[in-house]
């Protein structure tokens, strides 16, 4: 059984606290759970929306435009919303005598659900101190008594074993210090901010807010020189100011993770809102032929230990990584099973060894690209970390030959990483259900949705691949298609901008363009600012 629930009011209401109550008490029940907050920039009144899509089937989850119940605070979050969701029964509370709607609605979600007041009590005193207890139990009563209804939907037993509820960013950010992360940098951008908030707290990190994001790029790639297990994290426009440094660490061969959260553009856009209009950028993220590995995680466990594969593949190459999300990724919450998030093991890559005489070469020439690193102080390995071309000491060097060599070297890293990365054990890609006869091809968090369209369809035609590293890509996904073509009657590519940024990647590395696949290509494209709902796909 699934049902969906919104909270709805203007900002400073506190909107997300009911859904967070309400969520947090079902995830401790077992229940499956995808909550998906929606807010406006234009911050002073606006409405604010948190909307929970639950299950009492395990791993279950979906999200639709239809949402059963949906409690507003005002007028306007009716208004509003009843142009983009379906909503079936509205519980406007205006006229309530409340001064905390926020758990008001919680206390009359919990009656709508069957679940006792008890338990809602003890929610709020894991939230609210002693003092504060009073009033917001009073509140939380008064909104019980308040719903007359009952759903069909009873969450009052337990399910399944406890889950936890995590938000994109919160897992990104706790596997990235359990990574051994050292230092972080950022400067405040939505969708990325959030980051901020877990990893401050934590005492192993070390943070740095620069006065732009340049500053927080070049801070980042100065704890990397140092030796530290750096990252830095922005959207849209912080990431253009970040892309010269890109450029420097690919030069010095530093590397550094660079987290682009994408958002809704261009320029400042609608910044609280959600696309993948970045992909094509993060491809080309620099001047020059600077091609930075870019990794794609599509759920929160892949969030998770995309984190730490971030950050080792960032010393193995010692090479700049991008870790690409965007806002539903980031900033959407879902029950999460601890025993689900698996992580490989802290690799830190080449490190040299200190020898009696001084004859290191941080830049030396190697069959893989990659030279064995040395933190500045180590005894015998004196070199210099420049931005100019240089030779195999880091002097600066316009000799023609050597240019060639060190481009080459360079280069040459991009090679190690497919045959060294892309084996048995690990793909640039997923397939689901790969006999299917149609499959819907995306990245992200959008293999939610799809997953969803295809399970409740029981439609044995559909698959699904979800494409999870972006540069290098993974050829064997070219081979995959060139062998089942004469299967394959549809490919819809899947992606939230207007001009197909991974359809275009997709058809050069996989070489669509072919008369032999004439009609079987098409797309859904979506950049109006809310996530792709499951009744948009019912065409296909």
């Amino acid at each position: 059984m699934k049902v969906s629930i919104g909270f709805s009011g203007s900002a400073g209401t506190w909107v997300n606290t009911s859904g967070l109550l309400l969520g947090q008490l079902l995830a401790n029940k077992g229940y499956s759970l995808l909550a998906d907050k929606e807010y406006a920039s234009i911050i002073k009144w606006d409405n604010n929306n948190f909307f929970l899509y639950i299950s009492d089937k395990k791993e279950e989850i979906f999200i639709t435009k239809w949402i059963d119940y949906f409690f507003a605070f005002d007028d306007y979050s009716v208004t509003k919303n009843q142009t983009i969701y379906d909503l079936k029964n509205i519980y406007n509370v205006k006229e309530q005598t409340s001064k905390r709607k926020n758990v008001f609605c919680f206390g009359a979600a919990l009656k709508l659900l069957s679940i006792s007041l008890e338990e809602g009590v003890s929610a709020l005193k894991s939230q609210f101190s002693p003092e504060a207890l009073d009033e917001n139990v009073t509140e939380l009563t008064n909104g019980y008594n308040y719903m007359q209804n009952i759903s069909d939907f009873n969450a009052s037993p337990i399910v399944d074993t406890p889950k936890t509820l995590m938000f994109g960013n919160e897992c990104i950010a706790k596997w990235a210090m359990e990574s051994w992360l050292d230092f972080y940098s950022a400067y405040p951008m939505t969708p990325a901010s959030s980051l901020i908030d877990v990893v401050t707290p934590d005492h192993r990190v070390t943070f740095f807010q620069g006065e732009d994001e340049i500053a927080v790029s070049m801070a980042m790639l100065g704890a990397k020189f140092a030796g530290k297990r750096s990252m830095c994290g922005t959207s849209g426009g912080g990431f253009a100011l970040m892309t010269e440094s890109i450029s420097f660490s690919n030069q010095a061969e530093l590397g550094g993770v660079y987290i682009l959260a994408q958002r809704d553009g261009p320029s400042t856009g609608t910044p609280t809102f959600t696309g993948q209009g970045d992909i094509a950028y993060a491809l080309n993220a620099s001047f020059w032929d600077t091609l930075p590995i870019v990794l794609a995680p599509s759920t929160f466990e892949e969030a998770y230990t995309f984190a730490g594969k971030s950050l080792n593949r960032s010393d193995i190459y010692q090479h700049p990584v991008i870790l690409l999300t965007d806002k539903q990724l980031s900033e959407s919450y879902k029950t999460v099973d601890p025993q689900n998030l698996k992580a490989e093991a802290i690799n830190r890559g080449k490190i040299y060894t200190p020898t009696a005489e001084d004859t290191y070469q941080r830049y030396e020439l190697t069959e893989d690209g990659i030279s064995p690193n040395a933190v500045p102080g180590t005894p015998n390995a004196l070199f210099i970390g420049t931005s100019y071309e240089h030779d195999t000491y880091g002097a600066t060097n316009e000799e023609p030959t050597m240019k060639g060599q060190m481009s080459d070297k360079r280069f040459r890293k991009m090679d190690t990483f497919i045959r060294q990365e892309f084996n048995e054990n690990f793909y640039g890609y997923e397939i689901i259900n790969p006999e299917a006869k149609k499959f819907f091809i995306t990245l992200g968090a959008n293999r939610y949705v799809l997953e969803t369209y295809i399970k409740d369809h029981a439609d044995e035609n559909f698959g699904l691949i979800v494409i999870k590293v972006l540069q290098p890509f993974d050829a064997r996904l070219a081979t995959f298609l060139e062998e089942k073509n004469t299967q394959i009657e549809k490919l819809i590519f899947v992606e939230m901008n207007p001009s197909g940024q991974m359809e275009r990647l997709v058809t050069e590395q996989c070489k669509l363009a072919d008369s032999k696949r004439n009609g079987k290509i098409s797309h859904h494209r979506k950049y109006t600012l809310y996530p792709i709902f499951e009744e948009e796909l019912i065409s296909f």
